[in-house]
């Protein structure tokens, strides 16, 4: 177990971007920046009436992080960013996980934690209502609170936030989804509404643009979009209710997944229109076994993901032009290409040398594929989101999509009103052309194994629980097979593959 346990600590150091506001001014528009994760993480910084905020990303994009403040006077926090789930919640500095040198031995080393004894602002909403599931297994559970929460600057006033005292998690999250979904038995504004609310942002709306696979920094605006980040047209799709009628997620109708060769020939992979949750918490993508069976089967990929949980495909596929072309919403709906080298992990190699025991493959440069099968939800997480721009409009219940502009540095800001809605823009009109010069281990970006910085899989839609205000139930102690699965899915997600979470 020790060999698992030591490889959870790997982490990536990496500088920091600060994002312009220049063309934010005067605008409610809340600008929040993501890089990779450093053992010294950015601070906030605020310009002319916007708002910056640094986010970290692990070594695929699977997990970025929002260095935030919490309290009076200010604690620094480091929170994961997750579309797919609605609470913020915190890790207390007194929590069980970050006080047990074996439980961060498993998942992974204390990020920043908020300690509520030193801020005059904090309290407590009802003691040991929080708690918090997600589908691979990880949770949290506490006291709900309220305290000063600031974001890229942008100060929201007694947010209410889970204050987890037991954790599986080794940092908080930063849930941004609707309040309908949050962990509590009854709803309760969430972050997305008081920036709102407090008349910080016009529209319960922001858009997210993570950058490709190597990239250092991205951005989410809240209350607003940017054309210097996505090319042609932005189109829009409706977001699709639940089946009690209610929007607790943001999915929306693939209606095709093809592939485009080199040659320019397109082979379509989809037999009827799937719904699919958009959600930066889940490092790759999923979708159903019929599907997935027949691209495997196209590529030669084998799929083990019931024993490694990786799918091995040829790398030779990376010397391809090869797109994999998603479609929303019908024949005149959004397209985003994602390609080959965003689907295609070239980081086998890099498992193997860490001691992971690959299975025979009728193949010797083995790479992992980025989509994988699965029966019970279909998600796009960050190996598909990385292509795509993607505008998230809560208030009327739509997604704006088009193809990401990959490492633009240029901006235009506009702000999303409530009279326009996801407006009807242009962005560029082709790809920015760069030089890529990432180094590392492939398909990472690069490796640094002498911090302690955590990076563990990242978690997204929450799960309530019965009982008032979801009562408080102890977080299990893992039996050693499954400390095992777990030590195995955060090497999984540092490298470019991660256990599927809502």
């Amino acid at each position: 177990m020790g060999f698992f346990s030591a490889l959870v600590a790997v982490s990536l150091v990496a500088s920091v971007a600060p994002v312009s506001a220049d063309t934010t001014s005067n605008q409610r528009v809340v600008p929040v920046s993501f890089s990779k994760p450093t053992s010294r993480l950015p601070a906030l910084h605020k310009r002319a009436g916007t708002y910056s905020q640094e986010l970290n990303n692990n070594l695929t994009g699977g997990g970025y992080y929002a260095q935030v403040t919490v309290g009076t006077p200010s604690q620094t926090v480091d929170l994961i960013v997750d579309t797919g789930s609605s609470d913020v919640w915190l890790l207390d500095s007194s929590s069980d996980i970050c006080q047990s040198t074996a439980m961060q031995s498993y998942y992974g080393y204390c990020l920043p934690t908020y300690d509520p004894s030193k801020s005059s602002t904090y309290s407590v909403v009802s003691d040991d209502s929080f708690s918090i599931r997600y589908v691979d297994g990880s949770g949290a559970e506490g006291d709900y609170i309220k305290d000063n929460f600031s974001i890229g600057g942008a100060d929201v006033k007694s947010l209410q936030m889970g204050l987890a005292e037991n954790s599986t998690i080794n940092s908080g999250l930063l849930g941004i989804g609707f309040a309908a979904n949050v962990a509590a038995k009854t709803p309760y504004p969430n972050i997305i509404d008081l920036l709102q609310s407090q008349d910080l942002i016009a529209i319960q709306a922001y858009s997210l643009y993570l950058d490709d696979l190597y990239a250092e920094t991205g951005t989410i605006l809240f209350g607003g979009l940017d054309t210097e980040k996505f090319i042609g047209d932005l189109k829009t799709v409706d977001i699709q209710p639940d089946r009690n009628g209610n929007y607790t997620s943001f999915t929306v109708a693939l209606s095709s997944l093809t592939t485009t060769a080199d040659n320019g020939t397109v082979t379509n992979y989809t037999r009827s229109a799937v719904p699919v949750i958009l959600d930066s918490g889940t490092t790759l993508t999923y979708i159903p076994n019929s599907m997935a069976t027949r691209i495997f089967r196209a590529f030669d990929a084998v799929d083990d993901t019931s024993g490694t949980g990786l799918v091995y495909i040829s790398c030779d596929y990376l010397n391809n032009n090869l797109t994999f072309d998603f479609q929303f919403g019908g024949n005149d709906g959004p397209v985003v290409k994602v390609p080959v080298d965003e689907m295609i992990l070239n980081n086998v190699e890099g498992y193997m040398e860490l001691g992971l025991d690959v299975p025979s493959l009728p193949f010797d440069n083995a790479c992992s594929f980025g989509l994988q099968p699965n029966s019970d939800y279909y998600l796009l997480g960050d190996t598909f989101l990385r292509s795509a721009y993607v505008v998230y409009d809560l208030t009327n219940k739509q997604i704006g999509l088009a193809q990401a502009n990959l490492n633009s540095t240029k901006s235009n800001v506009l702000e999303i009103t409530q009279e326009s809605g996801i407006p009807d823009a242009s962005g560029v009109a082709s790809q920015v052309s760069v030089e890529q010069t990432a180094t590392g281990l492939p398909g990472t970006g690069g490796v640094n194994t002498g911090s302690a910085t955590a990076t563990s899989t990242t978690t997204s839609s929450s799960t309530s629980s019965s009982g008032a205000n979801a009562g408080a139930r102890a977080v299990p102690a893992p039996d050693w097979e499954a400390l095992a699965v777990a030590a195995v899915a955060s090497v999984c997600g540092l490298m470019g593959v991660g256990l599927v979470v809502l």
